[in-house]
């Protein structure tokens, strides 16, 4: 499990902050204990709101349809305060996670925003399609940045982190959480991942917190496996379930800074 504090400028140090769980990249063909377990450790974290950017179920219409009920019952135990949020992948269709999340507690934002209330807290989170560049995201970063003027945290959920890359400087976004680059899924000691499949700079698409044209950014290293083009393999970059801790900077005990110089 990684975990990594995040600090939020505008939260109050009085605040007690809001925790997130990530869960990136599941990326199998068929359930096993692998999953179970991922799923079973976000939950045993009792997290405030849970997050899943991208990249559940890669396989074929017919090998997803066969493994359908599977994949629901598996997603099916994922709750928290705050609720439980899926953006599609590049292995996804929005086709198949409306199907695989009806009758769970997930949600699945296909160019939405949502405002919730968690710990006190007024947040405001919006998810984006993998082409996070085409009309319907950029309106909805737009209506995210418009609605974080009154929310104490904003959140943006994009399965590819490079959509910090479109994003002004001030973003007005608080958060990007992304998967997407495994990690590179190996990586040499001393250099890092050798691919990231990402615009973004190496040091970030490795995975864990940074900050990138002004926003902050955390990468998942991801649960799973990339199962087509790349080698079904781990080295030095073993998969993750995440917990990330927003809280004030001020909170210097808990939070690291994470803020641009």
């Amino acid at each position: 499990m990684e975990e990594a504090n995040i600090a939020i400028e505008r939260l109050d140090p009085s605040s007690p902050g809001m925790t997130v769980a990530v869960l990136a990249d599941l990326q199998f063909s068929r359930v096993g204990d692998h999953e179970r377990k991922a799923i079973e450790t976000a939950m045993a974290l009792k997290p405030d709101i849970v997050v899943l950017p991208g990249d559940v179920f890669q396989g074929d219409d017919n090998a997803f349809q066969q493994h359908a009920d599977e994949v629901s019952r598996l997603l099916a135990p994922l709750k928290a305060p705050g609720g439980v949020y899926l953006v599609a992948g590049d292995c996804d269709t929005p086709e198949r996670l409306r199907q695989v999340v009806r009758g769970t507690n997930v949600s699945f934002l296909f160019n939405e925003t949502k405002r919730i209330r968690v710990r006190g807290l007024r947040v405001v989170i919006g998810g984006v399609e993998v082409e996070y560049d085409s009309p319907a995201s950029r309106r909805t970063i737009r209506r995210l940045r418009e609605a974080s003027r009154t929310a104490d945290v904003s959140l943006l959920l994009s399965h590819r982190p490079g959509v910090v890359l479109s994003l002004d400087s001030p973003s007005g976004v608080d958060l990007v959480v992304s998967g997407h680059t495994h990690g590179g899924q190996v990586q040499i000691p001393g250099i890092g991942p050798l691919v990231t499949a990402s615009r973004i700079p190496r040091s970030a698409g490795a995975g864990g917190a940074s900050v990138v044209n002004g926003t902050r950014l955390y990468v998942s290293r991801g649960v799973g496996c990339e199962r087509g083009q790349a080698p079904r393999l781990r080295l030095f970059c073993p998969p993750e379930v995440s917990l990330l801790r927003l809280v004030s900077p001020k909170v210097r005990e808990q939070a690291s800074d994470f803020l641009p110089d």
